[in-house]
């Protein structure tokens, strides 16, 4: 299924951005590709998409004091992901743009 965020982003000649995006809880949508989108009328950009990660963060977590150091997200029912994706800008003009992507 695709997608397509409705915020607008701005990214400079030569600079790369990343971009936090998530679903609601558990969050968890499997593999998800992504794209820059530039805007109709912006100059001519090539932006790339350089990496797409997904990430487990947790509402609760737990430190064990009295033994190894440990860290984990404590009750499974807590967890939940998040994506993000990092663009770069290989033209010579900054553009604005949305991004658009897909599970794979």
């Amino acid at each position: 299924m695709s997608w397509r965020d409705n915020s607008v982003y701005y990214i400079a000649p030569g600079a790369t951005i990343r971009i936090n995006f998530w679903w609601p809880k558990p969050g968890d949508k499997g593999p998800q590709w992504v794209m820059a989108h530039p805007l109709r009328g912006e100059p001519s950009s090539g932006l790339a998409t350089e990496r797409v990660a997904k990430k487990t963060s947790c509402t609760i977590g737990k430190m064990v004091i009295n033994g190894p150091a440990q860290y984990s997200c404590g009750d499974p029912q807590t967890a939940y992901w998040s994506y993000y994706v990092d663009i770069k800008n290989d033209g010579s003009s900054g553009c604005r743009f949305q991004f658009e992507g897909g599970g794979v």
